[in-house]
């Protein structure tokens, strides 16, 4: 009986491990092009945290990098308005990293934003409570024991 116990035990704590690194994910970098005079990158995290010193590089449709560097304390980076044609942003931060195409034609655009793939907020919320109850069933299960 104090084996099943113990795998049970074993069990409930380490359930958990292996959903750490989806809830890692539900911290994903953003990013927002506005294309104007200048063009402006807004880098932000989900929860609307500013992607300070975020890594921003522009490349073309071939590949050539045209603009990089790095947004300032509120995440904002901005660079000269390119020729027209198709571009690529890739902005990096904390571990996080987020690409956005955009185009620049004639005139200014709308924006153009990019989320990424994202968890649901139920399924996150699930883990969650998984994992709560699988520490709260080992803890029990411990205490449970001492108590004999």
């Amino acid at each position: 009986m104090r084996g099943f116990r113990f795998l049970v035990l074993v069990t409930l704590a380490t359930a958990g491990v292996p959903l750490v690194p989806a809830a890692a994910r539900a911290h994903d970098l953003r990013a927002v092009v506005t294309v104007a005079d200048a063009v402006r990158v807004d880098a932000y995290f989900d929860d609307d945290t500013p992607a300070e010193s975020a890594e921003v590089q522009v490349t073309d449709a071939a590949g050539n990098v045209i603009a990089s560097g790095r947004t300032d304390e509120r995440g904002v980076w901005t660079f000269p308005r390119p020729a027209p044609g198709a571009y690529t942003l890739a902005a990096k931060s904390v571990g996080h990293g987020t690409t956005v195409a955009f185009t620049v034609d004639g005139s200014p655009g709308a924006p153009v934003a990019f989320t990424g793939q994202r968890m649901s907020k139920p399924v996150a919320l699930a883990i969650g409570a998984g994992l709560l109850l699988g520490i709260s069933a080992a803890s029990w299960f411990r205490r449970r024991r001492r108590v004999k």
